[in-house]
């Protein structure tokens, strides 16, 4: 899209009432403009210019945009429905229902100070509110010169296991449900249930029964999305021009899939393109620590190529121990190397009220500049310097990790207490799962690869290694796109649990189901599930010992030409090799990338080294990490020394980047713990 390759999109968070405080605008918006940041973003809150209904008041954006034409800076407009006004409660009947039928009565959490978070956008006289207030705030500013594009949404989710239970949420939950299985008959007979017809269906009030929870969190997602599509529908009617984009909170590789539920496909469907709020450790010490960022940018890559970083985070809130400027300064490097087509911090000034306390802000309270903000301002300094860096997109990598939502979804139920409709109910995204696949992520950077992300239905050809770990769920379209990317000459590394339920969520008989065994020569013999990352003893067979945690899968040979390569301390096969076609699966029944996971300061497991060696992939095993993106006429080859020791580089090109820490000589940089460099090479 050209609103990508003009210039970087480089820029800030700056109003949301009541916050900064306008004495404080024009000096502000004046020094952004200064430093050379290209826009800001304003968040106009429902119950802020519609207190009383029908009655709109403007004045505070309208100055905000005139300060924005003044000094010549973008505008991200996003409306904040979440900030609903008292009347949508009192007179509409906008208020949420709990599990236990209580009303979960508006009220003001962190982020949503003036209050009024959150309504039922399932209630249609809520939504026709919401409509004709999203209508007429575009139609005020869609002729500003300043007005750049609409964001539609603020990080779309239902949490904690939110959504709402009223009467209206009910029966969209009934009519999903009608209109993925047709009849009643069909549904009970696909899930072996019971109800009597979709309209006695309600929402299920504890995890006890994977499929009624499995089916009603798919459904809040769906209706998640519906909830974005409500306002780029009303902003496309009043401004047919509008370029809409939405951002979520935590994307899914990054989200509990339970009680923070959100799809990033369905969200994507109804705007342009979307974006993510950037979470990292301000205190990385591990690999995998260094790794969360990269692995969410991978996954926004799958999502949408012309994927923004909406949220960078250059500190934290509530007076919590700030990050090094150096770290703060290679983290935003690190969003940009990994494809990030644009990036808006969160937020300019730290906020002055309740858990936001001292929170967020690149600069200080009173407006004043930090360390941080100070390296900020560099980059984009860099930034207007390097214009080539705008069109230039990431390289597609030889490696890539399986991702499923709906197993995500699956795992993370079976490790949660049945009593899941409690208000105390644990938010926590950790499961076996994430472990697994974040490990084999952590790994393959670690090996100088930052792998993509692939789902059901992707092309696996670009990839020379296919890694899908811990897949539970899986189904008949998967099993031929794994068979024909094997014989095709793909190296597929399977590490169980596998292939051991169905679409019902049902545990099948045999394992590996939908006779994956003809792939992958073995079954399932034995398990031991440990609870939570309990470890087990392989043996290898020249004799060296390594450690899998979370399963004790026995597996079985079925074929003659499979090879055996690693047994657990107790005798049983726990790692087979087979040859099909013309490429190779390796079958574990232990899971290395989790233990990698949560030990990785620790050897990598020695299977990726053969993994590597099969696929014919270069392996580069430094604590100098190196991401490149490339323009027709250049590589921009980023180098991150994410180790404790100082690291130095050569490379043949122009030093357009270094932090303040580096040394230079010549063609060599010397680059300290958490500090970065940047090359541009003439291709």
């Amino acid at each position: 899209m050209k609103l990508f390759t003009e210039f970087y999109p480089y820029g800030t968070q700056y109003h949301r009432a009541p916050t900064p405080l306008p004495e404080e605008w024009e000096g502000d918006i004046k020094t952004i403009a200064e430093k050379g940041y290209t826009h800001i973003q304003f968040r106009p809150q429902w119950r802020c210019h519609e207190r009383v209904r029908g009655k709109y008041v403007w004045d505070d954006l309208d100055r905000l945009f005139d300060l924005a034409e003044k000094y010549n800076m973008k505008v991200v407009l996003k409306p904040m429905l979440e900030n609903a006004p008292d009347y949508v409660y009192t007179k509409l009947g906008g208020t949420r229902i709990s599990f236990r039928g209580l009303p979960i009565n508006p009220h003001a959490p962190a982020a949503y100070y003036v209050g009024g978070w959150l309504p039922c956008f399932d209630n249609p006289k809520v939504r026709r509110a919401a409509d004709k207030f999203v209508t007429e705030l575009t139609k005020r500013y869609k002729d500003r010169k300043s007005l750049w594009f609409y964001n539609a949404w603020n990080e779309p989710r239902s949490r904690p296991m939110g959504q709402c239970c009223c009467k209206h949420s009910v029966k969209n939950y009934q009519n999903w449900l009608k209109a993925r299985y047709g009849t009643i008959e069909n549904l009970n007979r696909t899930f072996g249930k019971e109800w009597e017809s979709f309209k006695t269906i309600i929402p299920p009030h504890s995890n006890g029964c994977y499929v009624e929870m499995f089916l009603w969190r798919r459904w809040a997602a769906y209706a998640i999305s519906e909830h974005v599509g409500l306002v780029a529908d009303a902003i496309r009617r009043a401004d047919p021009n509008a370029k809409v984009m939405c951002h979520v909170g935590a994307s899914a590789v990054h989200q509990n899939p339970v009680a923070d539920t959100s799809d990033d496909f369905l969200n994507f469907s109804k705007v342009d393109w979307y974006g993510t709020s950037m979470w990292i450790p301000f205190r990385p010490e591990t690999p995998a620590a260094y790794n969360e960022l990269f692995y969410q940018a991978a996954w926004l890559r799958r999502v949408d190529e012309n994927w923004q970083c909406h949220e960078f985070y250059s500190n934290q809130g509530n007076w919590w121990t700030e990050g090094a400027p150096k770290f703060v300064e290679q983290a935003v490097l690190m969003t940009i190397a990994s494809g990030a087509r644009g990036l808006t911090y969160w937020q300019y000034r730290s906020e002055r009220f309740g858990k936001e306390s001292n929170g967020w802000g690149m600069r200080n309270i009173d407006g004043s500049p930090t360390p941080r903000s100070e390296r900020c301002d560099g980059l984009a300094e860099f930034l207007k310097n390097n214009p080539e860096i705008a069109p230039s997109s990431y390289k597609k990598p030889e490696v890539a990790v399986y991702y499923d939502i709906e197993n995500d979804l699956l795992m993370k139920l079976q490790v949660m207490g049945i009593e899941a409709g409690a208000p105390d109910i644990a938010t926590s995204a950790e499961s076996k799962y994430k472990s697994s696949f974040k490990g084999a992520h952590t790994t393959l950077r670690r090996m100088g690869h930052t792998a993509d992300f692939v789902v059901n239905g992707d092309d696996l050809s670009p990839y020379k290694l296919v890694v899908v770990t811990s897949l539970e769920m899986t189904d008949e379209s998967e099993r031929e796109a794994l068979q024909k990317y094997v014989e095709n000459g793909g190296v597929l590394y399977i590490e169980y649990p596998f292939a051991c339920r169905d679409e019902k969520t049902w545990v099948s008989p045999t394992r590996p189901n939908l006779d994956f065994d003809k792939l992958t020569g073995c079954r399932e013999a034995h398990r031991v599930d440990f609870s939570p990352y309990a470890s087990s003893t392989v043996v290898f067979n020249d004799g060296h010992e390594e450690t899998a945690e979370g399963w004790h899968i026995t597996l079985e040979p079925v074929c003659d030409d499979v090879k055996v390569l690693a047994q657990w301390s107790d005798g049983g096969v726990a790692m087979v090799e087979r040859e099909v076609g013309k490429g190779k699966v390796i079958v574990s029944g232990g899971n290395f990338s989790s233990y990698a996971q949560h030990n990785s300061t620790d050897m990598i497991p020695s299977i990726y080294y053969k993994l590597m060696l099969y696929a014919g992939v270069e392996i580069n095993e430094s604590p100098v990490w190196t991401l490149s993106r490339f323009s027709d006429e250049y590589e921009f080859r980023f180098f991150f020394n994410t180790g404790h020791e100082d690291a130095t580089v050569e490379c043949d090109g122009e030093l357009i980047f270094s932090a303040v820490e580096c040394k230079v000589d010549g063609k060599s940089v010397t680059i300290p713990h958490q500090a970065s460099a940047v090359y541009k090479i003439k291709l």
